[in-house]
Formats: structure tokens, C-alpha cells, sequence
């Protein structure tokens, strides 16, 4: 007979929900430096639970020392070798599979909702970003490892589409022949087969495109993302709730499993495991957030490791350093005018003001209505010409600008949008 689920949660259990929470976010905004012989054991306990043998560990101070280690010291295609292929760790997933059965359908998704906090998923994103994030353009050895990993990855999904086709046959009568005549024509050409595919327009395109596209997309399209390109942050999308569900609800589970997950993430800081090669790397000495555990600094660092490598944010928006470095009251209007990125012209734009905008790139009055002025600036700042509403505030004298949609063509037009619909007049008498 099968356990009775769980159906509610005790008004004590839903109290540890935000304490589980911010366990979790403590261990990912960790300053604290790596305890490398515990990250190492760590390490190795994942690889022996995944039927692994013990790899090479080799520890970096950042992820950009990782970076140029990997990828600049060696022949591609060595490196390739010596790593062997990017494994995907399945503790969470089989973790969360023993779980879910013991809860009622509703509580599940009802506690995976609770779970999945926005800072906490917003923390593991941008923790998931840090290996590749950097102010430095891949070169062009580093994006031929990068080809290759591609390459391997197809060979890979080549060999297992083999295999299940191999054992399909073994159960098929006659199955037997077909697949001792298989291995043997596979013996003589395998190899000239495999260099014929990899050969082939498509894997050729993708290696093009990884040249030419941006680097998050370039990463998308080897296909790295689906196959756990960078744990903690895919492995740890859940940790919250599976704690919740082994330590609050003490639900049934496989404890080495969970030990192997839970050291992982606590130990290790950012980690790439590679079948031969594990990679980790130390946990930054500075971490820098706003009010919605964004990535943010102004005019300093947000993210900085021990051998200085440095990153800057804003409201989790990278900034290149030349921004970076300023503090955003210091920022230049003129900027604007120079800068491609529409991002970062967001940022800019942000950061700056619109009431510093109008009084520095010259806006043009459009119309006004008592303290409220309608201003255009046709400067190539952004997509489109800007429209503000500029407001006076007739006891200070403070400035305040509002972009508003470019349709509005009269100061009270604008004022009613600004007012959800209502007219300046009426909004004055309800005030």
C-alpha cells in the first residue's frame, strides 16, 4: 500500500518556507573563499554517484583565469581531448521525481510556485552568466574549442541514437545478425564516416554562426544550454523546494543523492564538469546587488574576484567599463549620441534622467499648460524621437521629466496620460 501524499502544508511548514529561501540565497551570494579540499571531495562524490571515473580537478581563481586556461594554452582540439565531453549532472531532476509523488498535485504546484522566488531564480541566472560574461571578445582559438565541443556533442548524440537502435534490434528476431553485420561495416567505416558527417554543410553552418553570432547566442546554438553547460546554476534552478520537501516535510528520498547535490552547490562555487576534466572556480570577494538582488554598483564594481577581474552592472544590465566606473550623477548626456547598443542607451538614459537629457541635449517645446511642458528631442539617443512631459514643481522648482508615448501632441494631452485618463483639471479637484 502506498504512503497517504501530502495534502497541506502545517501553518509551521509554511513558516519555513522564506527561511529556506534565504538559506539558499546565502549560499549563492557567498563571498566566502572556496575550501578547496572540500570542494574537491565534493566533486569527485558527483562524478562516483554518475558512474564517472574521478576526474582531473583544477581550480581557478575567477572565471575568466577558467576562461583563458581552457580554451588559450593548448592545440583546440587537445583540449577538447583532455576535457572529454560537458556532462549533465541529473541529481535534481531525479531528486525531484522521488518527491513529487509523494505530494498532492496541488501542493506540488503549489509549492513550486512558492519556491521559485524571483531573486532567488534571478541570482542563479546571472550566476549561470558569470563564466562567459566578460569584457573580453572570444578569440578566435577559443571559439574553434568551442566548434569542436559542438562537433563532439553530435558524435555523441550519433553513438546513442546507435545504441538504442542496436538494442532495438537485439530484441527483434534475426536482430542478432543485423547487428554483428552493422559493427563489422561500422569497423571499416566508421571513422571516414563520422569525418564525412562532421564535414557536412550543417555542422560547418554552426560553426560559422558561432563565429558570427553574440556569445549567449553562440552558446544557444551549440546546444550547451540543454545539456548543463554551467551548474550550480541549471542544477540549482530547484534546490530550494527539494530541501523544503527532504528537510521540512521529510519526504522519502535517495540520501546520496541529496548529499551529493547539496555539497555541490555549498562547496563549489562556479563549476564546468567535464567527463576528464573538472573545472571550478573561486566565489567572487565582492557582490553588489539593488533592491531586487540585480547585479548593481555605481561608479564601482559590482562583481569582483580575488585576481581582480572585475565586472560592472547596473540594475543587472552589464555595463562596459568606460560606464562603469562613473557613478551615473557624472554620467554624460553626449554619450547618446555615440552609443550603438540599445541597451545600454536604456541604461543610459536611466541613469542620466530625462530632466538632465532636456537641459543638455536642447529639447524642443512642443507645448504647455501651467507647470507642465510638452518637449521633443530629436537626437539620435534612442530608436525613436523622445517625448517628455516636464514638470515644475512650483514650491521647489525641482525639474521631473516623463517619457510619454510620441502620439501625444498637447502638454494636457499628455498630462491625462500620465493621469491614467483623467484631465488635469478634474485631477486637481480630486487632489
Amino acid at each position: 500500500m502506498s504512503p497517504t501524499k501530502i495534502t497541506a502544508l502545517t501553518p509551521a511548514q509554511e513558516a519555513l518556507i522564506p527561511l529556506t529561501l534565504e538559506k539558499w540565497m546565502r549560499i549563492f551570494l557567498s563571498t566566502q573563499p572556496l575550501e578547496r579540499e572540500k570542494a574537491r571531495a565534493a566533486a569527485i562524490a558527483a562524478y562516483k554517484a554518475m558512474g564517472k571515473k574521478e576526474p582531473a580537478i583544477r581550480f581557478f581563481s575567477s572565471p575568466i583565469a577558467a576562461r583563458r586556461a581552457i580554451f588559450e594554452q593548448q592545440p583546440p582540439r587537445q583540449t577538447v581531448q583532455q576535457l572529454g565531453l560537458l556532462l549533465v549532472m541529473p541529481f535534481s531532476s531525479q531528486l525531484q521525481k522521488q518527491l513529487q509523488p509523494q505530494l498532492e498535485p496541488e501542493l506540488w504546484q503549489q509549492l513550486q510556485g512558492q519556491m521559485s522566488q524571483q531573486a532567488l531564480q534571478r541570482m542563479l541566472q546571472m550566476q549561470s552568466l558569470l563564466m562567459w560574461q566578460s569584457q573580453e571578445a572570444f578569440s578566435q582559438q577559443q571559439l574553434e574549442v568551442l566548434g569542436l565541443f559542438r562537433e563532439e556533442l553530435l558524435r555523441q548524440l550519433w553513438e546513442q541514437q546507435q545504441q538504442q537502435l542496436r538494442e532495438q534490434l537485439l530484441q527483434a528476431p534475426g536482430g542478432h545478425l543485423f547487428v554483428q553485420m552493422g559493427e563489422s561495416l561500422w569497423q571499416t567505416l566508421g571513422e571516414p564516416l563520422w569525418e564525412q558527417l562532421a564535414n557536412q554543410p550543417f555542422v560547418q553552418w554552426s560553426v560559422q554562426q558561432l563565429q558570427q553570432q553574440p556569445l549567449l547566442q553562440a552558446l544557444d546554438l551549440l546546444g550547451f544550454a540543454s545539456f548543463g553547460l554551467l551548474i550550480p546554476g541549471l542544477e540549482a534552478s530547484a534546490i530550494a523546494g527539494i530541501d523544503f520537501c527532504i528537510s521540512v516535510l521529510n519526504c522519502e528520498h535517495d540520501p546520496q543523492q541529496w548529499t551529493v547535490l547539496s555539497s555541490l552547490l555549498e562547496e563549489c562555487g562556479f563549476i564546468l564538469p567535464f567527463e576528464k576534466t573538472c573545472i571550478i572556480c573561486d566565489r567572487p570577494t565582492k557582490l553588489l546587488l539593488d533592491s531586487e538582488h540585480r547585479f548593481h554598483a555605481e561608479g564601482e564594481s559590482a562583481i569582483e574576484f580575488a585576481d581582480g577581474y572585475t565586472l560592472y552592472y547596473y540594475h543587472g544590465v552589464t555595463l562596459p567599463e568606460r560606464y562603469g566606473t562613473v557613478h551615473p550623477h557624472q554620467w554624460q548626456a553626449r554619450w547618446l549620441l555615440a552609443e550603438r547598443n540599445a541597451e545600454l542607451r536604456r541604461v543610459l538614459i536611466q541613469g542620466i534622467g530625462y530632466g538632465r537629457l532636456c537641459q543638455e541635449l536642447q529639447a524642443t517645446e512642443l507645448d504647455s499648460w501651467q507647470e507642465y511642458t510638452l518637449l521633443r528631442i530629436d537626437s539620435d539617443v534612442d530608436v525613436e524621437s523622445i517625448y517628455l512631459l516636464k514638470m515644475t514643481c512650483p514650491s521647489t522648482g525641482f525639474i521631473h521629466a516623463m517619457r510619454v508615448p510620441p502620439t501625444m501632441r498637447s502638454a494636457r494631452e499628455a498630462i491625462r496620460w500620465v493621469n491614467w485618463d483623467t484631465d488635469p483639471a478634474e485631477f486637481a479637484v480630486q487632489t
